[in-house]
């Protein structure tokens, strides 16, 4: 039995994230609330619950936000007693889904992520060979169990033994040696980078085949921010928006659901160009940056999203309410005959969920680590004005 006629679920005894949120879809059971209706109970208590959010943190494995938890669990009915109770519980797990502490990684500091687990040598020893030797820039000398002389050994081979110094000083040599190698070995890779990734003017060849010709490099994950870019822009108007990947397949981006079922929202896909909907409008906001809105005959005008405002590579996009946000925002910065599309709160940019060779209908539109190729760039070909928009005279306007 579910409502409020009998007991909520309790989050007592989970000990997994997968466990949490499959609990946290038992609770919106028992409330008998549908997505629509917990956005607007949590409204009614303050809170921020978009349906699109709802429904991908309950579609996941992974532990929600601790704010989603709150505004969710109060919104499904429960007191703040409760409220604190599943926040709490959420807290306890997610310390202890911290991994321990690498006592090789503690002097690198609590913002640096461990280094990779050390690989045994030749000897089945650990391997040292990209460690600085101790002696080598801290003054201190370390003994190497395996070297053929060392301090209190008589003789090496050969009846000398090797002095501290003189060893202490060959490691030096070879490690600067080594990152001289690096060093140069990093200028010629940036030198063979895509000049299109480098701001400014420059931008990449117009042909798909010298987009993505060459040995498939990529730019780092970590890309400069979004600035306005100083070339093409892209007059307001409605358009078909076109990932070039598929441009012969003739796909456009438009509404569709995830391919695996785990939620029935709206989200940005690829599907076929003809009969496309919702109509969208590109909307200019300023410094080079838009909204693509999507205007839709029953549902209104909504504004494509990233997901819950993650900056992180994966989330996907669907329509919202246009409320002016970051993650609401895109950069269309000049790549070749199109545009790549950046959203402004995490500067990564758009394309499709598995990359370059998803071409099929369906495949959803992701937030992911810019790449330049070419599912990764849109081509915008206008439309004329949709006829139901002019015969209710809509014009473009923030929700």
């Amino acid at each position: 039995m579910s409502g409020p006629f009998s007991v909520p679920p309790q989050p007592d005894g989970v000990t997994t994230a997968a466990e949490f949120v499959a609990a946290l879809g038992r609770l919106r059971q028992w409330s008998g609330l549908t997505y629509r209706q917990l956005t607007a109970a949590a409204k009614a208590s303050g809170d921020v619950l978009p349906t699109s959010t709802i429904a991908g943190a309950l579609g996941r494995t992974t532990l929600p936000r601790e704010e989603f938890v709150a505004a969710f669990v109060r919104a499904c009915g429960l007191g703040e007693a409760e409220t604190a109770r599943w926040v709490a519980h959420r807290k306890r797990l997610a310390a202890g889904m911290t991994p321990p502490a690498d006592p090789h990684d503690a002097a690198a500091g609590p913002d640096r992520p461990p280094g990779p687990p050390e690989q045994p040598g030749p000897d089945g020893r650990p391997d040292q060979a990209d460690r600085l030797e101790p002696g080598g820039l801290d003054g201190r000398e370390q003994v190497d169990p395996a070297d053929p002389a060392v301090p209190g050994d008589p003789a090496g081979p050969g009846g000398d033994a090797v002095r501290p110094k003189t060893r202490a000083l060959r490691r030096f040599v070879v490690a600067g040696a080594g990152v001289l190698v690096l060093l140069l070995a990093t200028g010629v890779v940036l030198a063979q980078l895509p000049v299109s990734w480098a701001g400014g003017d420059a931008r990449p060849s117009t042909t798909p085949a010298a987009a993505t010709s060459g040995s498939g490099r990529t730019p780092p994950s970590a890309s400069p921010a979004p600035t306005a870019g100083s070339g093409r822009t892209l007059p307001d108007g409605w358009y078909h928006v076109v990932p070039s990947h598929v441009a012969d397949r003739d796909l456009c981006v438009g509404e569709g659901r995830e391919r695996n079922r785990r939620t029935d929202r709206p989200l940005a896909v690829q599907r076929p160009c003809r009969g496309v909907v919702p109509d969208t409008y590109m909307q200019s906001v300023g410094g080079g940056a838009y909204e693509i809105r999507w205007h839709h005959p029953k549902e209104g005008v909504g504004c494509l999203t990233v997901d819950e405002a993650l900056s992180g590579p994966g989330a996907l996009v669907a329509p919202e309410n246009c409320s002016g946000a970051a993650h609401q925002r895109f950069l269309l910065q000049p790549a070749g005959a199109g545009f790549a599309l950046r959203p402004l709160h995490s500067g990564m940019c758009l394309g499709a969920l598995y990359g370059e060779p998803d071409v099929a209908p369906g495949a959803e539109l992701a937030q992911e680590s810019c790449t330049g190729r070419r599912d990764q760039v849109f081509l915008f070909r206008p439309v004329p004005v949709p006829a139901w928009t002019r015969a209710h005279r809509t014009r473009p306007a923030h929700a």
